[in-house]
């Protein structure tokens, strides 16, 4: 039987607690230091019934006489008993803050926040609020809004989930353990269905429902936990109790399949769509939905990985597994939030083209009427290609407005509506096709580059090579001396 100072630490079968037991052996206060750490790992061999203390009194101590590895191991064993994460902050840990030991307990239950956590959890802001702000869009129709919503707010709780887990803010809200794992189960459905609103005539039928049955099967699967106390929840964090582990594996399992599942018929409704009469002038919504599928699909691989990397215990690996799903999620996200903003007719069957839109809303009180437009296109026509007004030096869109015999608002808006370009751009394009045609008919060189350029309307030769390698690629030096290599040959 373990004696200190001829002091039995069993009495009459009963063991005694540990404040009488060091009144009665440190009377006189004046043990040291190390008599009481070998008392209280006596104690702590014994099984004493104040052994949750003792480990506390046995991490401290340690810590205080710069001893890392028991410092460690009773601390751990102390958290694991009462769950205070706060003893990593008392002051006895300061001889051995730069140890290995103190910087892996740290990392473990302390709280903690790097640049790739904050962008985390900077995404996971931005899909909550594009959650509540795209329900209130008269643009998108209800349906596509409204899994749209469903889908971010999803992917939005699962990568806030991830920063709780990567900071360790788990541990001071324990009751967010498991955050988003009983809406697992609702990512595939809701893709679906949001591929499945494309369809003019789509609406919901009562069999659908039917895809809400796994996720109301796995809630009431996971209801134990939920209901769970944070002490229990605690335990289940630090896998503590046999049964999380089941959790994990019925969780991932679940996910996959269902994933999967849906991935298919996510695949076949995209295949089918794309032949469908909505689709024929929206190229940019075939891309962002097919982007939205690739990612989708990226979504899976990464997930699975990771989920393999976790239950096979590979450590570090399965970290950066899931640092790289995550950072999928919030590419997605951020990529649905800033369409949601810019080109929101994606989450609508009414798509416009982005250059359309714009031009539409700016243009949409000029009381310009389609007969006007047309005529003043062909009058623009009239006075570009047979006028050639771009050759004059002082051409600008209030003179072309002038020639057009309409205002500058009108000029601008016939160029950007029928030739999809600005005044500038007009003007160099056609300055840029008659200095290729000068230069072609002049076939022994015997011109300046600096007389084309005042030919065609500019007022020096850097503005018009400029210009010319803009729309050509290349310099007008170098597009002379390939046409006279070229009659050469000939």
């Amino acid at each position: 039987m373990a004696q200190t100072a001829g002091i039995n630490l069993s009495h009459d079968g009963h063991q005694k607690q540990l404040d009488s037991l060091l009144n009665e052996v440190n009377h006189n206060n004046d043990m040291n230091q190390l008599g009481l750490l070998v008392l209280y790992e006596q104690a702590a061999n014994s099984k004493h019934p104040d052994s949750v203390n003792i480990f506390k009194k046995l991490a401290l101590l340690n810590a205080d006489l710069e001893q890392p590895k028991d410092a460690y191991k009773y601390t751990l064993k102390y958290i694991y008993n009462t769950f205070d994460f706060s003893i990593l902050k008392d002051n006895s840990f300061k001889p051995i803050k730069e140890t290995d030991e103190y910087k892996k307990l740290n990392d473990l239950f302390s709280f903690k926040i790097d640049g790739l956590c904050f962008f985390y959890f900077y995404a996971a802001l931005i899909g909550f609020f594009f959650t509540i702000v795209i329900n209130f869009s008269k643009k998108a129709k209800p349906y596509s809004r409204v899994l749209i919503a469903t889908f971010v707010g999803i992917q939005s709780l699962f990568i806030l989930e991830f920063v709780l887990y990567a900071t360790n803010l788990r541990y001071q809200y324990p009751h967010t353990y498991r955050l988003s794992s009983a809406c697992v189960l609702l990512l595939g459905p809701v893709i679906y269905f949001y591929f499945k609103s494309v369809s003019p005539n789509f609406k919901f039928k009562p069999k659908d429902a039917l895809h809400l049955l796994p996720s109301l099967c796995l809630l009431f699967f996971l209801l134990p936990v939920y209901l769970a106390s944070a002490n229990e929840k605690y335990s289940m964090m630090l896998g503590l109790k046999a049964s999380t582990y089941s959790y994990n594996v019925v969780v991932f399992l679940a996910k996959v399949v269902s994933l999967i599942i849906y991935s298919f018929f996510i695949w076949r409704l995209f295949k089918a769509n794309r032949y469908s009469e909505i689709y024929k002038n929206a190229a940019f919504k075939r891309k962002w939905e097919a982007g939205i599928f690739n990612v989708y699909i990226a979504y899976i691989i990464s997930y699975v990985l990771y989920g393999l990397s976790i239950l096979t215990e590979l450590g570090n690996i399965s970290i950066i597994i899931y640092n790289a799903m995550v950072g999928l999620m919030c590419f997605m996200l951020i990529y649905i939030v800033y369409l949601g903003y810019v080109q929101s007719d994606v989450f609508n069957n009414t798509f416009v083209p982005l250059n359309k839109r714009l031009f539409s809303k700016k243009y949409q009180k000029s009381g310009l009427t389609s007969t006007l437009s047309t005529e003043l296109k062909e009058n623009l026509e009239k006075l570009l290609v047979q006028d050639k007004v771009f050759k004059e030096n002082n051409i600008n869109l209030e003179l072309l407005a002038f020639k057009l015999n309409t205002t500058r608002h009108n000029a601008s808006q016939i160029i950007n509506e029928h030739f999809k370009m600005n005044f500038f751009e007009l003007i160099n394009s056609f300055r840029i096709k008659e200095a290729i045609k000068i230069l072609e008919e002049d076939s022994h060189g015997n011109l300046n580059i600096i007389d084309i350029a005042y030919e065609v309307g500019y007022n020096n030769k850097v503005t018009f090579n400029k210009a010319f390698k803009k729309v050509t690629k290349t310099t007008p030096s170098h597009y002379i001396n390939t046409l006279l290599t070229n009659s050469t040959s000939k």
